[in-house]
């Protein structure tokens, strides 16, 4: 989680890449390949335990806390961190957002969404209906940018519908003939130019316009001027050569981008907010002495004895969190009852965490070969945060990959009748069972 790219490749390398209206080859900005069919949510991944090896990164700092008393750890700025000079210069050739622009939903919105679009595309018709879904419900958070980009050698016709929005939108009607179009898109596919203006003229009359007026709006100048400069600019300009093309908060993306995904990416950027970690912790414990946790659920008590010995570290951490109510509220996001039960994220996504990262502290004598034992999950390796794991059964293939600091001692029927939830499959399943406090005894 320490830069964009990275994020986005871990969180949505299981994505399903799906076809998109796309007329040649393009590399200026990723291109858009996923259709609504993708409604899987593989952002819950990004820390989950995996049988693949992670490349180790280098560590030069193995010091357990630094000269001011603070744990060794790296900060991070979230899922959506600064853009950096090359990526911002880069992202310059998209004009920035004016009034100028069709949008719905509010300015402060937590996710914008920039979409370049073609009305006849079916892609984009697929995006369109997972779009409602995800402004349905997140009225308060979603703002869409819409702008012109039909594809004339795909659909022949495609700019005369885009001019139809455009003409409808001089009448304050630009959303509800966008709607329209999306939404009966199979009624005109394949009309001929003559019978498309004819369908477009009913249909402004359905919608209230002034007909006549709209007809003639329809090929003016004007409008016929404003679409050709907006497909001519994304084309030559910007080198766009799909859709639809899409940008959130400044940034281009090319995943899943259906509504259960995109609520997710919401959800994170609500949570990080002004809640991250933003220094690393001050060093808690004491190793001559002997740490257990207990976790107070919604189900019960799981008790934990820690491993601060095997693994200062991740126990310092947990620890640091678990006393200033960080688990406090957050559920079990993952639990599947013949792997684990995983937990730590405030977000309930499985995407985020704390705010800041730390290296692994794997021990030969600590094994996943028992139920019960406590992990770090991780986005690779080096990149533990605040999730966690207990394991329902014996789990081998973790060994030497993920940070053991803790065996549960009591309170495995418990973790049995935790909520069964996987987020990669039923990201709209309702939210897993909450941790209610995690205290921590000290002999």
């Amino acid at each position: 989680m320490k830069k964009l790219s990275g994020v986005i490749f871990v969180l949505l390398i299981a994505a399903l890449v799906l076809s998109a209206c796309k007329v040649r080859e393009f590399t200026a900005t990723p291109e858009p390949t996923a259709t609504a069919e993708a409604t899987e949510a593989p952002a819950a991944q990004a820390t989950k335990p995996v049988d693949a090896t992670a490349a180790p990164t280098e560590v030069v700092d193995t010091r357990l806390f630094d000269e001011n008393g603070k744990m060794i750890c790296t900060i991070y700025e979230g899922f959506f961190p600064a853009l950096t000079d090359e990526q911002a210069q880069s992202l310059e050739v998209f004009p920035e957002i004016t009034d100028a622009d069709w949008s719905r939903g509010p300015k402060d919105a937590t996710l914008t969404i920039l979409e370049y679009s073609d009305f006849q595309c079916p892609a984009c018709s697929a995006f369109y209906a997972e779009l409602e879904k995800l402004m349905e419900k997140y009225p308060d958070d979603v703002r869409l940018i819409f702008r012109n980009l039909p594809l004339l050698s795909l659909h022949p016709t495609s700019q005369v519908t885009a001019q139809a929005a455009e003409a409808a939108g001089l009448q304050d009607k630009y959303w509800d003939m966008y709607h329209s179009l999306f939404s009966k898109q199979a009624e005109y596919t394949g009309l001929s130019s003559e019978e498309l203006l004819v369908w477009l003229k009913t249909e402004a009359g359905t919608l209230g316009l002034d007909a006549d007026q709209f007809a003639a709006d329809l090929t003016s100048e004007t409008i016929v001027n404003k679409v050709t400069s907006d497909i001519d600019y994304a084309l030559n300009t910007i080198g766009l050569n799909a859709t639809p093309t899409i940008l959130l908060n400044g940034r281009p993306w090319s995943y899943d981008w259906s509504a259960s995904t995109l609520g997710m990416v919401i959800d994170v950027l609500k949570y990080e907010k002004g809640n991250l970690e933003t220094e690393c912790p001050p060093w808690v414990i004491d190793q001559s002495k002997s740490y257990t946790a207990t976790i107070e659920t919604e189900k019960g008590d799981i008790v934990i004895q820690l491993f601060d010995d095997e693994a200062p570290i991740t126990v310092n951490s947990f620890v640091y969190l678990a006393e200033k109510g960080f688990f406090d509220g957050v559920t079990f996001h993952r639990v599947l009852h013949d792997f684990v039960a995983q937990a730590g994220d405030p977000s309930g996504t499985g995407i985020s965490g704390s705010g800041y990262e730390f290296r692994d502290e794997i021990v030969s004598s600590l094994t996943y070969d028992e139920v019960g034992m406590v992990g770090m999950a991780n986005a690779g390796a080096n990149t533990n945060g605040s999730q966690f794991f207990i394991t329902y059964v014996p789990a081998t293939q973790l060994t030497g990959k993920y940070t053991i600091f803790g065996k549960v001692l009591e309170g495995m029927d418990v973790l049995q009748n935790l909520t069964e939830r996987d987020p990669q499959n039923t990201p709209d399943a309702p939210a897993g069972d909450k941790i209610i406090s995690i205290t921590i005894e000290v002999k």
